[in-house]
């Protein structure tokens, strides 16, 4: 059912390709939790037994990205959660797509932004069999209401205006059912650009926000004191400065997720680290290292050679690398954003509202 809302108009993007970073991001080819632990003062405390969540990233490698199957197939390889990407259609649906642009994955073409769903993107399809439509946000929204044990990660997209996304997904969401206990608790904003804090915190107060960046000092600079949490690109993570970073959260009291993490050791590493959750394109990889900490943990994180050759096996692990991607990606966001100097974010509260709270009209400003 399509949703029109009054809301501001989004104007059109110059951009004609998706984020520069997007390469080193893309997904390869190829039962129950109890509750759900977004309150903040356990994160500033090491537990020896934690063990990191794994939302796997646009669904699971191996079937078509951001489709319900990747969707379906992550949560029975025992994913925590699904990490997605959404965006507004020109009649007002939200669907869930990595890429401004149709051509890459789809046998669509053009900007999503610019076509409606109704009549045109309904009818597109996946280029990886079995070919599969785009899917909106109430299809994955159902399937979390059939796994109530795994979360959402939404990636917003910086094609899409705030105030006007944020209030789709606000309807969306409540239109379910027992929204405020079945799915509230298990939806995580991710935030790009800064511009989107004051909207989300404005109409989405009961949902976690996460800065999702490559780099550590725009982190700082821009959504440390607005965030409830950051997700970081692995590399940045393990440098020095991410090892003050860490620590730097874990004395605020922030979760840190990181991405994407996809190789054996990365991932024990992030359990090392005592982070809260790792974005990956291989939960049932992490489902095998996960047993294997279960087991002995002590064994399982031993530090082996592989550990200490790990910063230097790859060009994309040396600092020169990742931060020209962060720099490539900053620029990009501007393009599309607006200058991140520019947003004047309001005093917030870093507090997360209770669904009851919203519905009584309590506000969530400092």
């Amino acid at each position: 059912m399509a949703i029109n809302l009054p809301t501001p108009g989004l104007s059109p993007s110059t951009s004609v390709g998706p984020s520069p970073a997007f390469e080193i991001i893309q997904s390869p080819d190829d039962t129950d939790v109890e509750g759900f632990d977004f309150d903040l003062g356990p994160a500033a405390k090491e537990e020896k037994d934690h063990i990191p969540e794994c939302w796997g990233h646009r669904g699971v490698s191996g079937a078509a990205e951001n489709t319900r199957a990747s969707f379906i197939e992550a949560c029975k390889a025992g994913a925590d959660g699904i990490e997605t990407d959404i965006h507004i259609t020109s009649d007002n649906e939200l669907v869930m797509f990595h890429d401004p642009n149709l051509s890459r994955t789809t046998d669509g073409q053009g900007r999503i932004d610019s076509q409606p769903w109704h009549g045109v993107l309904e009818h597109v399809r996946t280029k990886q069999s079995p070919h599969q439509p785009i899917p909106r946000f109430t299809e994955v929204l159902d399937i979390l209401m059939d796994h109530p044990g795994v979360k959402l990660n939404l990636d917003c997209k910086i094609e899409n205006e705030p105030y006007k996304l944020f209030g789709l997904v606000k309807t969306v969401i409540e239109s379910y059912p027992d929204w405020a206990t079945k799915l509230a608790p298990r939806i995580i904003l991710g935030l790009w650009h800064p511009k989107y804090i004051g909207p989300a915190s404005q109409l989405l107060p009961y949902l976690p926000r996460y800065c999702i960046s490559m780099s550590i000092p725009q982190v700082r600079q821009y959504f440390f004191q607005h965030c409830h949490g950051f997700s970081v690109y692995f590399e940045a993570l393990a440098s020095a400065d991410g090892a003050a970073f860490r620590a730097e959260c874990k004395a605020a009291g922030k979760w840190i997720c990181s991405w994407t993490v996809n190789d054996k050791e990365e991932m024990r590493e992030c359990v090392r680290w005592g982070i809260k959750s790792i974005i990956s394109d291989k939960p049932a990889l992490w489902r095998e290292v996960k047993a294997e900490i279960l087991a002995d943990r002590a064994k399982a994180l031993k530090p082996s050679l592989t550990t200490y050759v790990l910063p230097w096996s790859s060009k994309k692990k040396y600092w020169f690398d990742y931060e020209q991607k962060a720099r490539e990606e900053f620029e990009y966001l501007e393009k599309e954003g607006g200058r991140f100097d520019d947003v004047i974010v309001p005093e917030l509260s870093l507090r997360i509202a209770k669904p009851g709270d919203v519905m009584s009209g309590q506000g969530v400003l400092a």
